[in-house]
């Protein structure tokens, strides 16, 4: 496996997590009650969109050749960072409101 692969490896793994994030977080909504259920769409969807971002991210960097990918992954780290962060803030969100 090389240095792309495994970083691609490391990419999706992540994305995997949020999504299991996000399928959980809808679940807890489900049987949460009324509240939660009000809040759901927009927070949801909010995190929907982080990971339907990584996975383009994601495809960016698989379809880039040996050649660029390593230019790509310099500014593709600042760039995931700060969608991982703005995964973590919006799911933290979502649990603060559903625990009020």
């Amino acid at each position: 496996m090389n240095d792309k692969e495994r970083y691609l490896e490391y990419l999706q793994e992540q994305l995997d997590q949020w999504l299991a994030e996000v399928k959980e977080l809808k679940e807890k909504a489900r049987v949460g009650g009324s509240r939660a259920m009000k809040n759901l769409p927009d927070q949801i969807k909010v995190l929907e969109c982080k990971v339907e971002e990584g996975s383009r991210k994601i495809k960016e960097i698989a379809d880039a050749n040996e050649e660029s990918w390593e230019s790509l992954k310099e500014g593709f780290d600042g760039a995931w960072k700060s969608l991982s962060a703005g995964f973590k803030d919006a799911a933290a969100k979502f649990k603060w409101e559903k625990k009020q």
